[in-house]
């Protein structure tokens, strides 16, 4: 493959694979989607070689690859919890709206 092109991520499931680079993309890289449709091939060819790729620049390969793991693992920070400032109800950090009464979390409470 070409040099200024790396491989980030690899997957028999293409719809991992085009979940990864949708926030690979989401984030501002630019990815290349390739062998997607290369899965009938196996049997003929090695079977990793028929996996769906996703490819990014050289250059922004750590950064794409902080974003893969991210799309795979979820966040590395979870917001801690809050109290809702309209009817009190405790939410999980991970809310952004209190499932009571439908205010929104505050956007001076840290997330």
């Amino acid at each position: 493959m070409s040099a200024d092109r790396i491989r980030v991520f690899r997957h028999p499931n293409v719809l991992l694979v085009s979940h990864v680079r949708n926030v690979i993309e989401s984030a501002g890289i630019s990815a290349t989607l390739r062998n997607m449709t290369l899965a009938g091939g196996a049997g003929e060819l090695p079977p990793d070689q028929c996996e769906a790729e996703v490819w990014v620049a050289a250059e922004a390969e750590a950064q794409a690859s902080r974003w893969v793991r991210e799309a795979l693992d979820g966040p590395a920070v979870v917001a801690p919890p809050w109290h809702c400032p309209g009817c009190g109800e405790r939410l999980e950090g991970v809310f952004d709206r209190c499932w009571q009464c439908g205010r929104a979390r505050p956007a001076d409470d840290p997330v």
